[in-house]
């Protein structure tokens, strides 16, 4: 038996009236001490003890049977009975005794609501912190994930570059700027451009370049034979002044006789209109 069934089941303990299993569950929970079970009990012997007062002051019969009546639910079309004058003061005790009895059982529904509640607030954070742990692992494999893609596209361009490099006939060019007026000015920018006129691509890596404005690019030009400068990309240095380019050899322009850098608008430009940068070196 539960605690609240316990409860439920101990006015009929009081009078006696259970059987002998749901006597000996009763008497086994109370030797455990409960102090709420002991206390209501300790209120239904006293309403019984007044029954029992009152029944021997009026001589009257036995009113455990008529208390248990009392107890259980009346039907729903019950006859009015006149009740002689010797029971009022029984019934008045019984009904004492239930209300005790709703009392204690409303109290009982309300510490176990409580306790749902609390089970459902606990359930609530714990579907929380699990759904915050959720979110910060998916940005965490999305972060790895970001990674790896990176790593796989500077694994394709370092295999790309390995190609150009490894073909025979591999051409280079390099370019530079003025030389500094003075000596305590910094080493001027220079750049070398590797040729291979097997894969008709190039590679192009600069040092030392200034930045340029926002609004501004670097633009590398192939100097032709038949078409002069021709256009070969657009590229912007890092914070170290570090520029990388990969290009395309032009198919039509005739054989490539230098190579030039110039400063020009961020979309680029058709043929070179800003200041030269860097320029080849004759020597």
């Amino acid at each position: 038996m539960t605690h609240a069934e316990i409860q439920a089941e101990l006015s009929s303990f009081a009078l006696g009236a259970l059987d002998a299993p749901e006597q000996r569950l009763v008497e086994e929970h109370l030797a455990t001490g409960c102090p709420r079970c002991r206390q209501e009990l300790t209120t239904w012997q006293e309403v019984v003890g007044s029954l029992a007062l009152a029944s021997q002051e009026s001589e009257s019969p036995d009113l455990r049977p008529a208390l248990l009546q009392r107890l259980r639910p009346a039907p729903r079309r019950a006859n009015v009975v006149a009740l002689p004058r010797w029971s009022l003061i029984p019934l008045a005790a019984a009904a004492a005794a239930v209300l005790v009895l709703g009392v204690g059982r409303e109290a009982a529904w309300r510490e176990q609501f409580s306790a749902q509640q609390q089970l459902l607030a606990n359930l609530r954070t714990e579907a929380g912190s699990a759904q915050q742990q959720m979110e910060r692992l998916t940005q965490q494999l999305a972060a790895k994930e970001n990674d790896v893609a990176t790593l796989r596209a500077a694994l394709a361009a370092a295999q790309e570059s390995l190609a150009v490099v490894q073909k025979p006939g591999l051409q280079m060019v390099r370019l530079q700027s003025s030389p500094p007026t003075q000596p305590s000015q910094a080493a001027p920018p220079e750049a070398h451009a590797l040729i291979s006129n097997g894969t008709r691509r190039a590679l192009f890596y600069a040092f030392d370049l200034p930045a340029v404005p926002p609004d501004k690019t670097y633009e590398l030009w192939w100097i032709t034979e038949k078409e002069g400068p021709v256009r070969a990309g657009l590229f912007v240095p890092d914070e170290r002044g570090f520029g990388r380019l990969e290009a395309v050899l032009p198919t039509d322009a005739g054989a490539i006789q230098a190579a030039a850098v110039t400063v020009e608008p961020a979309v680029g430009v058709a043929k070179p209109t800003g200041p030269m940068i860097l320029k080849p070196v004759t020597s």
